[in-house]
């Protein structure tokens, strides 16, 4: 059984959002319309700013702009009822609560629509209604909205973020494979490693699918699925990515000949294994399928063994002391790399039963 949920039907992801966007906002339209909304089009604008790529991230956006709304009409409306309508003392009392408000927005990002909100309601507000009653509709408008765009994503072609997550944690996986061949053949072939675009674009997947898992989790938290998330998987990728991005420091220039007589072969069977192993992880996560560590478990032990032979032979003693501790670095780094992949596998495993 994958652990994979079950994603939206095999739309293209542009036309599934345009689709959820264009029900949401006749949806929205004719709620406004049943409810006699004096600025019914505010609720539409929320539909059309909070709806997002996947659930998660739609319910922080309507999250985030609730808060938001709330905070800057207050605002607005305080200023509304205890100051003179004089233009210049509306104004200069406006601009000072717009900067308070951006001070605060600076520190949460949660209330970044706050200023513009506090605006709005001061600049629109119409004399024959009443602050409080102006103030309340706003907030109706803006809920109305979020709720709508919350449910036209939960139930309208739906794209929960814990799906998105493991596809983006698959890309990482195949992109981590690669980087491990890269690394064997320039072992193998005595040449520099220097594959600092494909760590750059690593790092920003993982920035990217560490989004997707706070999103995740917070679909769980507001009850919009059953199925939690743990962080564990992005969390031991982590310490991959960095694992793989040392073993590329250490390989920046040829091994010396002596080490690469004894550990060269080793060295280059382990990381092509675990290559083999990221590439069956990346099935595992995306199809479910089974992962068995049981190659890179060898490819280990014959590079142990390789390791311990160079270490009690005389060629260890005769190499240079710069030569001898980037082959100890590699040693540490590679049986680090084997700890996190063997805890990878199995943290898939877990997720897949669980």
């Amino acid at each position: 059984m994958s652990i994979k949920p079950a994603l939206a039907p095999a739309l293209p992801p542009a036309l599934a959002q345009a689709i959820r966007v264009m029900v949401a906002c006749c949806v929205t339209f004719a709620l406004v319309q049943a409810f006699g909304l004096p600025q019914g089009a505010w609720a539409i604008f929320t539909v059309l700013i909070v709806m997002q790529g996947s659930l998660g991230a739609t319910a922080g956006a309507a999250r985030d702009r609730l808060i938001a709304t709330v905070a800057g009409a207050l605002t607005g409306g305080i200023i509304l009822l205890t100051l003179p309508h004089h233009p210049i003392a509306l104004a200069a009392t406006l601009v000072l609560a717009i900067g308070v408000l951006n001070v605060t927005a600076g520190k949460h990002a949660y209330l970044r629509a706050a200023p513009l909100t506090a605006a709005v309601v001061v600049l629109t507000h119409v004399t024959t209604m009443p602050v409080g009653v102006f103030v309340l509709d706003r907030i109706l408008e803006i809920t109305l909205g979020g709720v709508v765009g919350v449910l036209a994503s939960r139930f309208i072609l739906p794209v929960p973020s814990k799906g998105v997550m493991i596809d983006q944690l698959g890309g990482v996986l195949k992109t981590m494979a690669e980087l491990l061949n890269t690394e064997a053949d320039a072992l193998e072939q005595r040449k520099a490693v220097v594959p600092a675009e494909a760590l750059i674009s690593m790092r920003n997947a993982m920035v990217a699918a560490d989004g997707m898992l706070k999103d995740a989790q917070r679909e769980k938290a507001m009850g919009l699925v059953s199925e939690g998330v743990s962080d564990a998987i992005p969390r031991t990728l982590w310490r991959i990515r960095n694992g793989i991005t040392h073993v590329g420091g250490l390989l920046d220039q040829p091994l010396a000949e002596e080490a690469m007589a004894f550990v060269g072969p080793a060295a280059t069977g382990m990381l092509r294994s675990m290559a083999q192993l990221a590439q069956a992880c990346a099935r595992g996560l995306t199809e479910g399928a089974e992962i068995s560590p049981q190659p890179e478990d060898q490819a280990a032990m014959a590079f142990d063994a390789a390791f311990t032979a160079l270490q009690q032979s005389d060629h260890a003693r005769e190499m240079p002391f710069d030569s001898v501790g980037r082959v100890f670095g590699l040693a540490f780094a590679l049986r680090k790399l084997h700890q996190d992949f063997q805890d990878l596998a199995a943290r898939i495993a877990e997720s897949r039963v669980g």
